[in-house]
């Protein structure tokens, strides 16, 4: 039997401009996930994580829509993951998260790719070992800078 494929992570902001879903980076992500790959969406997560909150309830919103139109663009997305990110969240807690979600793929946490902007999640996934593709943004050290989505995309391919 082969090699398990590890997931890739997106950072859901990604998807979004100015806080509606960019219909032309869900055809994107569609493109990567019949490429083989099973996709994540990765988030912060919110800084008042309980359901009765007006962020938690805008946040499972947005989920659920991604979810929605990426289905019906062809493709599955095999769900959403929030780390904290907040100004007491530890670096350690992060590390071990992402490996958990290695493990549950049956992959080494090195194995793992995230593609995103914001400096915290990216770094995370380099402290666990894997690789980061920093969007848009001057990413941190050791990711590596591309200037979209698609250019992300077309790294991984």
């Amino acid at each position: 039997m082969g090699r398990r494929q590890p997931p890739v992570l997106i950072e859901r902001t990604l998807l979004l401009a100015q806080e509606e879903i960019d219909a032309s980076a869900i055809e994107h992500i569609v493109a990567l996930q019949r490429g083989g790959y099973h996709l994540l969406l990765l988030a912060e997560q919110p800084h008042r994580w309980r359901p009765t909150r007006r962020s938690v309830d805008h946040d499972l919103a947005l989920q659920q829509e991604l979810q929605q139109r990426i289905s019906r663009a062809g493709a599955e997305l095999d769900g959403v993951v929030y780390l904290e990110t907040g100004l007491f969240s530890r670096k350690r807690t992060r590390t071990h998260a992402l490996d958990e979600l290695a493990s549950r793929y049956k992959v080494p946490a090195a194995d793992l790719v995230f593609i995103g902007q914001d400096s915290i999640l990216l770094e995370s996934v380099i402290l666990s070992g894997g690789k980061s593709i920093a969007v848009a943004s001057p990413g941190v050290k050791g990711s590596v800078p591309v200037n979209s989505l698609k250019a992300a995309i077309d790294r991984l391919g």
